[in-house]
């Protein structure tokens, strides 16, 4: 079980954005013992928030603010045709143009092939 005092809120949401990046679908599937880092982190939330809520303030609003994320892994696809890993953009085929802006400005738009 961790010890911490006082977490930071950089450090918070790092931790939340791992756990994010562990418990998609795609990334859970495509190991078998990938589902051993949510549960480290799930058991790290755990006992920071049991043991040493009063100064892990900023853990607990990012727990709050990327709720989602908690809801989305509850409701983890069973069928292995749903699961799918999103694709990358091919930079080979991207070209850039200048567009106007309803304000007369000109800004960036990508156009995918």
């Amino acid at each position: 079980s961790p010890y911490l005092k006082q977490m930071s809120m950089v450090t918070a949401s790092k931790l939340m954005h791992l756990l994010e990046a562990f418990s998609t679908p795609w990334f859970l599937v495509a190991n078998q013992t990938n589902y051993h880092l949510v549960f480290f982190l799930l058991e790290i939330f755990n006992n920071i928030i049991q043991y040493q809520f009063d100064g892990n303030a900023h853990l607990v609003y990012s727990i709050i603010r990327k709720r989602h994320v908690f809801h989305q892994l509850s409701n983890l696809p069973e069928d292995p045709a749903m699961i799918s890993k999103p694709k990358k953009r091919e930079n080979s085929g991207d070209q850039m143009e200048v567009a106007p802006t309803s304000d007369g400005g000109k800004s960036w738009t990508q156009l995918v092939n």
